[in-house]
């Protein structure tokens, strides 16, 4: 038979989960959810001090308020995220790593707006501002709870930053460091592992292994072998690239269907190439090289 105490943990376990499930799907804030936790951890504590001379329940109790204690303080990073309304997606000037490499890495910047929930006078503002805004999201649970977890696993050392990640990638597929990389690290268009490719190309035209005369934009993660994988946000950088006038863009192929729908939809006149493997991008850069050299 199960004992009252475990059924106690349990019921507190799939409270939570509850909990955690109406937050996700935006049915309540952060504070509800951390206030109820409170309410639970402070009922605990009064339970605590009350049979603190009986052994026995003292001690089941005290696994119920170091549980509830963890549970409450995972959850109240949520609050620095609760004050924000929007994320905004806005243009970043593309980076060549190398000069005269005409390899242009494609970048979309993120940042959040707090307190205001004016969509339009936003919208607005933005275009007084220095920065173009390329698109606005509307801050919801979903994001507010990823963005908390990968707080806490870079946090941990569990998960590096993409960039970081992506950074030491293309160290390994090159095997040496590249200025490209310093120089891109400290252009401030450093987030997400969109750059892996453009990098790693441009590293190959540092050590004089490709050469390129014409202007690329060049999105696309990179793993340590050259595996080309998709990244985000595929059709603002291709209308970044298309204000640049840049003649070519290359993508993943894992991306290669959102990127001709976007060209199709925004009228976009810039040729898109897909490819799996960077192999494919120094193979394409040498036809096109060679085809306008003709």
């Amino acid at each position: 038979m199960i004992s009252r105490f475990l059924l106690s943990i349990i019921a507190i376990i799939v409270f939570y989960i509850g909990l955690s499930v109406a937050f996700y799907f935006d049915l309540i804030n952060t504070f509800i959810v951390v206030g109820v936790l409170f309410l639970i951890f402070t009922a605990a504590m009064i339970a605590l001090i009350r049979y603190r001379h009986e052994k026995s329940k003292a001690n089941k109790i005290s696994l119920v308020v170091v549980l509830v204690g963890l549970l409450f303080s995972y959850d109240s990073l949520l609050v620095q995220y609760e004050h924000l309304t929007f994320r905004a997606l806005v243009h970043l000037e593309p980076v060549e790593a190398a000069d005269n490499s005409g390899i242009n890495l494609m970048g979309v910047g993120i940042s959040y707006v707090k307190f205001i929930d004016d969509e339009e006078w936003l919208v607005k503002n933005y275009g007084k501002s220095d920065q173009t805004l390329v698109h606005l999201d509307k801050m919801n649970n979903k994001i507010r709870y990823h963005s908390r977890n990968m707080a806490i696993l870079q946090l941990l050392g569990i998960r590096n930053d993409e960039v970081s990640e992506m950074a030491g990638n293309v160290s390994e597929y090159l095997d040496y460091e590249t200025t490209g990389i310093e120089r891109f690290l400290e252009s401030g268009n450093n987030s997400g592992d969109s750059a892996g490719l453009g990098l790693a190309l441009t590293g190959l035209i540092e050590q004089n292994k490709l050469q390129n005369d014409l202007e690329f934009g060049v999105t696309g993660a990179l793993d340590g072998h050259g595996e080309v994988s998709a990244i985000g946000m595929v059709t603002e950088k291709l209308m970044i690239a298309e204000e640049k006038e840049y003649p070519f863009m290359i993508v993943p192929s894992e991306n290669a269907d959102v990127a001709e729908k976007a060209k199709e939809s925004q009228n976009l006149a810039i040729e898109i190439f897909a490819v799996s493997h960077i192999d494919e991008a120094v193979e394409l850069i040498n036809r096109l090289n060679e085809e306008h050299a003709e």
